[in-house]
């Protein structure tokens, strides 16, 4: 059981990691969007 914890909790770690980083990833999408949005907007009442 030892061997299974030791491979588990690393494995555990890194996935959390793993998450963390696609959310900031996600969060810079909806920002730059956003962005483009506000431009296409702007653009398109000139």
């Amino acid at each position: 059981m030892t061997r299974a914890s030791a491979y588990r909790d690393p494995f555990k770690s890194f996935i959390e990691g793993y998450q963390e980083g696609i959310q900031q990833i996600m969060e810079k999408k909806e920002d730059s969007s956003k962005a483009q949005q506000e431009g296409n907007t702007d653009k398109n009442s000139t």
